[in-house]
C-alpha cells in the first residue's frame, strides 16, 4: 500500500509534465509567430511609407510583398496577418484622408488583404465605396467588388455595388444589368435594386423590349416588394409606349394634313390610331399646340435614370469626390 501511495504522485507528475510542457511550447510558438508577423508587418509598413513619400511617377514600383511570399512566412497564421495588414490599411487611409487625400497604395493593400483572407467581406465593401468615390480609382474598386462577388455569390450588396459602378463610372449598361439582375434575385435585396434595373433597362432596351424583360424578371424574383417595384415600373414603360405611339401618329397626321392635330381623337378618326390610348394612371392624352409634345393629364411621365454632373465627370475620367 505504501508503494502504491508513493507511486501515484510520481505517475501524475510524469503524465502532467509533458502536457504542461506541450502547452508551454504551443504558447511560445504562438508568441513567436505573432512576433514574427508583427515584425513582418513593421517592415512592410516602413517600406510602404518610404514608397508613398517617394512616389512622384505613375510607374513608381510598389513595395508591398506578394501574398504568395507572405503565406509561408505567416506560419499558418495568414488570416491573422491579413487582419494586421488590414489594421495598417485603415491607419494608412486615415492618415492620408486627414492630410493629402491621395492613396497611391490603398488598392494594392486591399488586394493583399483579400489575397491572404479571401473571406474578408468587409474589405470588399470598403474598397467598393472608398476606391471609386474617395480615391478616384473606379477600376480598382470594380475589380475588388467582382473579386468579392466571386467569393460571396449570395451577397446582393456586392452585386449591387458592382452593377451600379459599371453604370455610373463606365456607362456599361449590359454589365451593370447583369450584376443588378443577380442582386435583385438574391435573398434580402432592397427594392432600390429593382428601381435601378427598371431605369437602366428602359434606357438600354427601349419600352417594348423592357416590358418583356420586366415580365420575365417578375416571374423569377421571390420578394413581394421587388415584384411591386417591377409592376409600378411596368406602368411607366406602358406609358412610354403609348406616348411614343401617339407622338408618331401625330407626326404622320401633320405630314398628311399639313397641320398639327388638335386632339388625339382627330388622330383616331383619321385612322392613324386604332383606338384612344390608355394611360395606366387614368389620365387622358393631350397634344400641346405650341410645342407639339404629347403628354397626359395625369402629370405622370416615364422615369429616367438620374444624370448628374458627378456622373458626367466620372465618364470623362475626372475625380468625383468633393475637394
Amino acid at each position: 500500500m505504501m508503494n502504491s501511495r508513493s507511486t501515484t504522485p510520481h505517475l501524475a507528475a510524469t503524465i502532467s509534465s509533458p502536457m504542461h510542457l506541450g502547452t508551454v511550447i504551443r504558447g511560445v510558438a504562438l508568441v513567436a509567430a505573432l512576433g514574427g508577423l508583427a515584425a513582418l508587418l513593421a517592415v512592410t509598413g516602413a517600406r510602404l511609407d518610404r514608397a508613398a513619400n517617394a512616389a512622384t511617377r505613375s510607374d513608381e514600383p510598389v513595395y508591398l510583398p506578394r501574398a504568395e511570399y507572405l503565406r509561408p512566412m505567416s506560419l499558418g497564421w495568414q488570416n491573422v496577418l491579413a487582419d494586421l495588414i488590414w489594421f495598417r490599411t485603415i491607419s494608412y487611409f486615415g492618415e492620408h484622408y486627414r492630410s493629402d487625400r491621395t492613396y497611391p497604395w490603398l488598392a494594392q493593400m486591399c488586394e493583399l488583404v483579400t489575397d491572404l483572407d479571401p473571406r474578408a467581406e468587409h474589405v470588399y465593401r470598403f474598397a467598393g465605396v472608398i476606391l471609386p468615390w474617395e480615391a478616384n480609382q473606379s477600376d480598382a474598386g470594380i475589380r475588388l467588388l467582382e473579386k468579392g462577388a466571386r467569393q460571396f455569390p449570395d451577397s446582393w450588396l456586392l452585386h449591387y455595388y458592382t452593377g451600379f459602378h459599371y453604370y455610373f463610372f463606365r456607362d456599361d449598361y449590359p454589365r451593370a444589368l447583369e450584376h443588378l439582375r443577380q442582386a435583385m434575385q438574391l435573398p434580402g435585396a432592397h427594392p432600390a435594386v429593382a428601381t435601378l434595373v427598371a431605369g437602366l433597362a428602359a434606357e438600354q432596351y427601349g419600352p417594348e423590349t423592357t416590358l418583356a424583360f420586366f415580365a420575365e424578371l417578375e416571374r423569377t424574383v421571390d420578394s413581394a416588394d421587388l415584384r411591386n417595384v417591377l409592376r409600378n415600373n411596368m406602368d411607366d414603360v406602358r406609358l412610354a409606349v403609348e406616348l411614343q405611339r401617339v407622338a408618331a401618329a401625330a407626326d404622320a397626321y401633320q405630314q398628311h394634313s399639313g397641320r398639327r392635330p388638335a386632339t388625339v381623337e382627330e388622330i383616331v378618326q383619321a385612322g392613324l390610331l386604332p383606338a384612344l390610348p390608355v394611360d395606366p394612371s387614368g389620365g387622358a392624352f393631350v397634344i400641346d399646340q405650341l410645342s407639339g409634345e404629347v403628354r397626359t393629364t395625369s402629370g405622370r411621365s416615364p422615369s429616367r435614370v438620374h444624370h448628374s454632373k458627378t456622373r458626367e465627370k466620372a465618364l470623362r475620367g475626372e475625380g468625383v469626390r468633393d475637394d
